[in-house]
């Protein structure tokens, strides 16, 4: 039998992990997400989770390439565009086309281009399994992390 939690404080416990915050796009838009976990080194597999009832799924993955755009701490606007569900957003934020036609975002801390090795549908999400077809990083920057509800960011050295 199931347990019952109050969902304010499933979220509120769910809070409690410090995330990086990335925007996963495909060829014709994208959303931000933070479930966003490496899963294998060989193969280079990924892990992350597409909310159904907000976003459509099908449409995202109908290339089977998707890119996964980690943000830095100066781009938690985008973080926040993203999340909307502006049919525009891509639009509205400097990005390329990568030779797989998925939208690379512009000064970012990296991105990976995945190809879909998985999917698997439970509950109200669908658990995307990618593999890494392209990457690029950038070090100089740092990262945007959201924890407790809020944007935050590591501490200077």
């Amino acid at each position: 039998m199931a347990a019952y939690f109050d969902n304010t404080a499933l979220k509120k416990a769910f809070g409690s992990f410090a995330t990086g915050v990335a925007v996963a796009t495909s060829h014709s838009s994208g959303f931000t997400i933070n479930s966003f976990s490496s899963l294998s080194l060989s193969p280079p597999l990924i892990i992350f989770n597409i909310y159904k009832t907000e976003t459509d799924h099908v449409d995202f993955l109908k290339n089977n390439s998707f890119a996964i755009n980690f943000l830095s701490r100066e781009q938690e606007d985008v973080s926040r565009l993203f999340a909307t569900k502006d049919p525009e957003k891509a639009n509205k934020i400097q990005h390329s086309i990568s030779e797989n036609q998925n939208i690379i975002l512009n000064d970012t801390l990296g991105h990976i281009e995945l190809s879909v090795f998985q999917q698997i549908d439970i509950a109200d999400h669908v658990l995307v399994i990618g593999q890494v077809q392209n990457l690029k990083t950038d070090e100089s920057k740092k990262p945007l992390i959201y924890y407790r509800s809020k944007y935050q960011s590591l501490k200077d050295e």
